[in-house]
């Protein structure tokens, strides 16, 4: 007999959980950009069959930051964090979780977040992991910052975006470079 294909059904979430009356908060924002520029003239002048204006219809992108070639995720990170830091929004000995979302690490072990922690002087009791998502990913590490928040895992999470995708792209690859 021909066995019924299986019907997926959405989970049910436990009323606990829909009812969690943890609150977590962003607490503050910060952010390096690598100041290497691309313009969306230097690429037009590279692609001359794409106008600036094309360009700027297609991605809404004036500049791209470009990382150095001996710059990676983690160069990103620890300059963004340390201006959180010197903002006095909250100090390295305060976090006791790290999530790097990067889709670029530095190396595929240790985890780039392990390395921001060492260079950041962040307790090796605060967790560190790496997580591999795209333009999602700042959204997916909020709701991450949050379960671990609800479930006592943590209270003061630093959670970091760094990518090096410039490192990764063909200098001639018009559809991925525009």
């Amino acid at each position: 007999s021909r066995s019924k294909p299986h019907k997926w059904k959405r989970p049910s979430v436990p009323s606990a959980a829909r009812e969690s009356k943890v609150q977590t908060a962003v607490r503050a924002i910060e952010y390096f950009l690598p100041p290497g520029v691309l313009s969306t003239e230097m690429l037009a002048a590279q692609f001359p069959s794409w106008s600036v204006a094309k360009i700027d219809e297609k991605t809404g992108i004036r500049e791209r930051h470009i990382a150095a070639p001996d710059q990676c995720s983690s160069d990103l990170a620890v300059a963004a964090a340390m201006k959180l830091f010197e903002s006095g929004a909250c100090r390295p000995d305060q976090i006791d979780f790290i999530l790097l979302c990067t889709q670029s690490p530095d190396y595929f072990l240790p985890t780039t977040a392990c390395l921001v922690q060492k260079r950041l002087g962040i307790p090796t009791s605060a967790g560190a992991l790496d997580f591999n998502l795209g333009c999602s990913g700042f959204v997916y590490g909020l709701g991450l910052c949050h379960g671990l928040i609800a479930t006592g895992q943590a209270r003061h999470i630093l959670l970091l975006t760094a990518e090096t995708y410039s490192k990764f792209i063909h200098a001639d690859d018009r559809g991925v470079r525009t």
